[in-house]
C-alpha cells in the first residue's frame, strides 16, 4: 500500500512539474531573473584558470614541482593529445569558454522583455553579457587555433542559442570580426567609469578598452592596439603600481587580494583554491614550480622576484604569486587584465609602428616601478624594442595565462633549459602543430562538422 501510495504521489508529482513546460520563456520573467542570468555569466569565466595553467605547463615559465605525484606532467612534456585523458589539461578551456557563450546567449533574448528595470540597467545588462561573449570567443580563439591569420581556421562562432546546432569553424577574420563587434557593442551600452567608482569585477568601458587592446594586439593591428590602451592609461582609473616597497607594498597586495593595485578585471574566487591549489597545495606541497629560467630572469634588484617566487626551507622555488589572501591559502583572485599589461601593449604598438622612443618610454616606466635603481635604456631598432618587451611580459605576466600565447602570436619557438626539462621536452619549433591545443575528441564526435586540428 505504500509503495501504491508513492507511485500515485510521483505520478502528482510529475503532472505538477512537467519538465517540458520549463523554457527560458518563463525562467525569466523579472529584471532580478535577468541579472542571475548575467552573475552565471560571469561565474563561467573560470576557463581563464585553466589557460593561465596550460600557458605555464606548454611553455618555459614552469617545471614539475618536488612534491608533484603525476598532475600535469603529461602536459608539461608536450605529449598531450585529444582525449580526455592526455589533453584533460589543453582541452578544457574549449567547453567552459563554450558554455559562457551559452549562458549569455540564453539571457541576451530576454532582457528587454522582463518586468522592472529601467533602460540604463537593461543596457548595462545586455552589454556585459555581449562583452563577456566576446571575451569567451577570444578565449577560444587563442587556444585552438595557429598564429593570427585571416584567412586561417579559426573556431565556430555562436550568436543565438541553439541546441541541436552542429555550426562549423569560421575563418579567424570572421571570428575577430564578432569579437570586436561584441566588445564594441558591449562598450557602448556599459556605464563610463573614474577612479572614483572603478570596480573590476564587472564591465565598464575601461576595462572592456583594455580587452580591446588585447584583441588588437594578437590580430597585429598596432594602430588600434595604440589607441585602445591610450584609453585605458589615460583614464587614470587604476595607475600603475609601485612594486620597489618588495613585500609588503600595494603591488605586493594585490596579488594577496589586500589591495586593488592595478586590477582592471578579475574573476573573483571568494573560497575557492581552483586558481592557488594548482602550484602548491594548502599544506604547502609544491605541485609546480617556477622555471629556473624565469627564476633566473629577474636581477638581484628586481622586487618582482621575492613578490612571485618564494623558496621553501628544504630550497625549492614556490609560486607566491597566487599563494595566500586574508581569505586563507591558496584562495586567491584571478587578475585577468591589469594595467601594466597596457603599458607593455602600447610599447609593443609603437615599436612596430616606428615609435622607438615612445615604446622604450613606456617600457622604461614599467622597469622603473618593478626594478630597484634602475636606469632608463635606450634602444637601436625597433626589433630590439621588441625583443625587450617580450622578455619584459615574460617576467611581468608570468603565470597570467600569457606566455604560450605570446610565443605563438609572434612566431616564436619555445625553448626551456635544460635544468627545467628532459631533453625530449625541452621545447617546441616555432612551426610545431602543439602550438595549437587540439579540439576534444568528444566534441568532435558529437558534431561532425567541426574539424580537428592538424596533428592531433
Amino acid at each position: 500500500m505504500a509503495s501504491s501510495l508513492l507511485l500515485v504521489s510521483c505520478e502528482k508529482e510529475l503532472t505538477q512539474f512537467d519538465p517540458q513546460s520549463f523554457s527560458d520563456a518563463n525562467a525569466f520573467k523579472t529584471i532580478e531573473h535577468v541579472e542571475a542570468g548575467v552573475y552565471g555569466a560571469y561565474g563561467s569565466y573560470g576557463s581563464i584558470i585553466s589557460d593561465i595553467y596550460k600557458n605555464a605547463l606548454t611553455s618555459d615559465e614552469a617545471k614539475m614541482g618536488p612534491d608533484n605525484g603525476g598532475s600535469g606532467l603529461i602536459t608539461y612534456r608536450l605529449q598531450y593529445g585529444a582525449d580526455g585523458t592526455s589533453g584533460s589539461d589543453v582541452v578544457s578551456g574549449y567547453y567552459g569558454y563554450y558554455s559562457m557563450i551559452d549562458q549569455c546567449n540564453r539571457v541576451l533574448p530576454n532582457v528587454y522583455s522582463v518586468t522592472g528595470g529601467g533602460i540604463d540597467r537593461k543596457n548595462y545588462l545586455k552589454g556585459a553579457l555581449l562583452g563577456l561573449r566576446g571575451m569567451a570567443h577570444f578565449g577560444l580563439l587563442q587556444s585552438f587555433c595557429k598564429r593570427y591569420d585571416p584567412n586561417g581556421m579559426g573556431v565556430a562562432i555562436m550568436t543565438a542559442f541553439d541546441n541541436a546546432a552542429k555550426p562549423t569553424r569560421k575563418t579567424m577574420g570572421e571570428v575577430i570580426a564578432q569579437i570586436e563587434t561584441d566588445l564594441a557593442d558591449a562598450k557602448a551600452l556599459v556605464p563610463a567609469s573614474s577612479s572614483a567608482d572603478f570596480s573590476d569585477t564587472v564591465l565598464n568601458k575601461i576595462n572592456i578598452a583594455a580587452f580591446q587592446a588585447r584583441v588588437a594586439l594578437y590580430k597585429r593591428d598596432y594602430q588600434k592596439a595604440l589607441e585602445y590602451s591610450n584609453e585605458v592609461i589615460n583614464s587614470g582609473v587604476r595607475p600603475l603600481s609601485d612594486a620597489l616597497g618588495g613585500v609588503g607594498s600595494d603591488y605586493d597586495g594585490m596579488w594577496q587580494d589586500a589591495t586593488n593595485g592595478e586590477v582592471l578585471f578579475r574573476y573573483r574566487l571568494a573560497s575557492s583554491t581552483a586558481l592557488g591549489g594548482r602550484w602548491t597545495t594548502a599544506a604547502g606541497a609544491i605541485l609546480i614550480s617556477p622555471s629556473n629560467k624565469l627564476v633566473a630572469s629577474y636581477g638581484s634588484n628586481d622586487a618582482r622576484k621575492d613578490i612571485f617566487i618564494g623558496t621553501s626551507p628544504a630550497g625549492f622555488n614556490y609560486l607566491n604569486k597566487h599563494y595566500v589572501s586574508d581569505r586563507g591559502p591558496r584562495m586567491v583572485d584571478a587578475k585577468c587584465i591589469r594595467t601594466s599589461e597596457m603599458y607593455l601593449i602600447r610599447a609593443e604598438a609603437k615599436a612596430n609602428l616606428g615609435d622607438i622612443t615612445g615604446g622604450a618610454s613606456d617600457l622604461n616606466e614599467l622597469r622603473r616601478s618593478r626594478i630597484i635603481g634602475y636606469v632608463n635604456q635606450s634602444f637601436g631598432s625597433n626589433t630590439e624594442l621588441i625583443n625587450a618587451v617580450m622578455q619584459e611580459r615574460y617576467k611581468e605576466l608570468c603565470f597570467e595565462g600569457f606566455r604560450f600565447y605570446d610565443l605563438k602570436r609572434n612566431g616564436l619557438p619555445m625553448q626551456r633549459d635544460a635544468s627545467d626539462a628532459g631533453p625530449e621536452w625541452i621545447g617546441l619549433s616555432s612551426d610545431d602543430y602543439r602550438f595549437v591545443y587540439p579540439i576534444p575528441r568528444d566534441a568532435i564526435l558529437a558534431n561532425p562538422n567541426t574539424i580537428q586540428n592538424p596533428g592531433y
